[in-house]
């Protein structure tokens, strides 16, 4: 019987050990500094160094849990889902509160459904860009190919 009173002492006592543990963890921060570079209508080249820019004066001086970040590249299908490429990210291990990272653009055939994904202690989507690659016409420039819509092709911006 003693052994069974301390047992349920023990199940009263334990849960308020570990629930500074458990509330630390449900107030982790998440911060979502919103991508400033590229923008929509932005266009990439294979092979090219990009700077890959977000705004780090959003987080208002919060300091996040996880400082260190990842670039993840994806695409938007035609039904609206994202596609990111976690298997291959454009960079990592950099301070998310730099504000910027310079990746090369990798060899990926072109579209203008390309999204980038900032992971650290945010979550953060860019708007829709072009990569230009390989499989592009030479004659076409990059900008002539920025003012086609990404499904249809057709003429969405006359500039």
């Amino acid at each position: 019987m003693r052994t069974l009173s301390m047992i349920f002492a023990l199940c009263a006592i334990v849960p308020s050990f570990a629930n500074p543990i458990y509330n630390h963890m449900l107030r982790r921060d998440s911060v979502a500094p919103p991508i400033t570079k590229p923008t929509a209508g932005t266009v990439w080249m294979v092979g090219e160094t990009q700077t890959i820019t977000w705004d780090v004066a959003a987080l208002q001086g919060a300091r996040p849990s996880n400082p260190a970040a990842q670039i993840i590249l994806g695409t938007i299908a035609e039904d609206g889902k994202m596609r990111l490429m976690f298997e291959t990210p454009l960079a990592s291990g950099f301070p998310i509160l730099s504000g910027a990272v310079n990746v090369t653009v990798p060899s990926l055939p072109s579209g203008g459904n390309y999204i980038l994904c900032v992971f650290g202690s945010t979550r953060d989507i860019s708007p829709p860009f072009m990569i230009v690659g390989a499989d592009s016409d030479s004659s076409a420039s990059p900008h002539q190919l920025a003012l086609l819509s990404p499904g249809d092709g057709k003429l969405v911006h006359h500039a």
